[in-house]
């Protein structure tokens, strides 16, 4: 693939780019973050609870054209772009058979299914620990759960804490876009994610290098690309722009050391020797 490639992603799709980028620093150039799940806690403190509400969901209508009606009508979606709307309309829903309604035939699911959207929200830690919620008792079904945080028993999710103690190893730059009503990117949470994304040993340099960038769309939500998409993309063409001409920088430091000789390549230079001191001097022997 020509480079340089960069990473834009949404809510658990950011926390998986930032996982990526910390598997290969260097394959992708720069990140898009969009109101990231990555915080302290398996989810928000503050807001609804995504996946009992998903859990209980409506999956199931007795035809595309009516499924389409009622979410259009739903005040779920009245906050989102038109244009993003329909995409979803026109992705999101799916005709049966499917291998969960196989004998519903001629009616409407979600592409996805409500099942696979929770599973994605939180897994089941209720048969590794004990009854109480304290104790890890079958480490091996949770091997990636914190054995001192328990704050979503009997369910739990390690990635987005796991993720936030790694920040500061992140080498791509990276552009925030947080929704300034979103419970997963209150000020606090904006201002850590600001203090340790790639200040640390392998780091961007984070924000005091120019490194790491915050936008805050005041009044939108978690699901910002879907209700402010015009916003996500005019920042993010701006970031991409300068990104570009570092990314150029580097590129010609690159070509100009391609340019040296094979044996330039591969041979220590004048200014290796001197810099680790010159030959040995060693003590001239005693005469006899």
């Amino acid at each position: 693939m020509p480079r340089p490639l960069v990473g834009v992603g949404h809510s658990f799709g950011s926390n998986v780019l930032v996982n990526l980028s910390l598997i290969h620093p260097r394959l992708l150039s720069t990140l898009i973050l969009m109101d990231p799940v990555i915080q302290p806690k398996a989810t928000a403190p503050l807001g609804p609870n995504p996946t009992q509400a998903s859990t209980f969901r409506r999956d199931l209508w007795p035809s595309r054209a009516e499924a389409e009606i009622l979410m259009r009508k739903s005040p779920f979606y009245k906050s989102w772009d038109p244009r993003v709307l329909d995409r979803w309309l026109q992705y999101g829903i799916r005709e049966t058979p499917t291998a969960l309604y196989p004998n519903e035939k001629g009616t409407a699911t979600l592409t996805t299914t409500k099942h696979q959207e929770c599973f994605n929200f939180l897994r089941p830690s209720w048969e590794a620990v004990s009854e109480e919620g304290h104790i890890i008792e079958k480490r091996d079904l949770v091997p990636d759960m914190n054995p001192t945080s328990f704050d979503r028993f009997p369910f739990y999710r390690p990635e987005p804490p796991n993720t936030l103690r790694r920040l500061p190893e992140l080498r791509p730059s990276v552009l925030y876009i947080f929704g300034g009503s979103s419970p997963m990117s209150t000020p606090e949470a904006r201002q850590l994610k600001m203090e340790l994304t790639g200040t640390g040993v392998g780091g961007s340099g984070g924000a005091k290098l120019g490194r790491v960038k915050a936008v805050v769309l005041e009044g939108v939500g978690h699901l910002v690309a879907m209700e402010d998409s015009e916003q996500c993309a005019d920042a993010g063409a701006a970031w991409l722009g300068r990104e570009l001409k570092h990314y150029e920088a580097e590129q010609q430091t690159y070509l100009e050391w391609t340019k040296r000789s094979l044996a330039a390549k591969q041979t220590m230079s004048k200014e290796w020797e001197k810099r680790i001191g010159g030959p040995i001097v060693r003590p001239s022997k005693p005469k006899l």
